[in-house]
């Protein structure tokens, strides 16, 4: 009897360390770095779209931790940053694509936490 309870909680300490060491390894402890946010923004649609076509291209990429996320929420650039988490922050990368003459704008915010494109919007033209 005392041979099957040690076997039970021997058993349920390794699964119990298991499931924490894999539950740790899937939660990010810092924010995503700029390299890695500019490779994800790569995904969106829109600059997945102009690149192709783009004559040359220039990045930008801003950092807002989550205090800063949730006074742009109350910006007028609201609409950019309201699917955003609460207690996120997140990246603003803006593609400046010039198309040989004049170009546009495509921002992209990406949620630092988690990796993911919030929103991707088209913005101005230049000459």
């Amino acid at each position: 009897m005392d041979f099957n309870l040690e076997r039970i909680l021997v058993t349920l300490v390794i699964v119990s360390f298991a499931f924490t060491s894999v539950s740790l390894l899937s939660i990010r402890e810092v924010p995503l770095t700029r390299d890695e946010t500019i490779e994800i923004s790569k995904g969106s649609s829109l600059v997945k779209e102009a690149l192709a076509n783009a004559y040359s291209t220039s990045i930008e990429a801003h950092y807002h931790n989550s205090t800063e996320v949730e006074q742009k929420k109350e910006s007028p650039s609201r609409n950019l940053y309201e699917k955003v988490p609460i207690g996120h922050s997140a990246w603003e990368v803006l593609w400046w694509i010039g198309t040989g003459i004049g170009g546009y704008v495509i921002g992209v915010i990406v949620d630092a936490e988690v990796g993911k494109i919030i929103t991707e919007v088209r913005g101005i033209t230049f000459l």
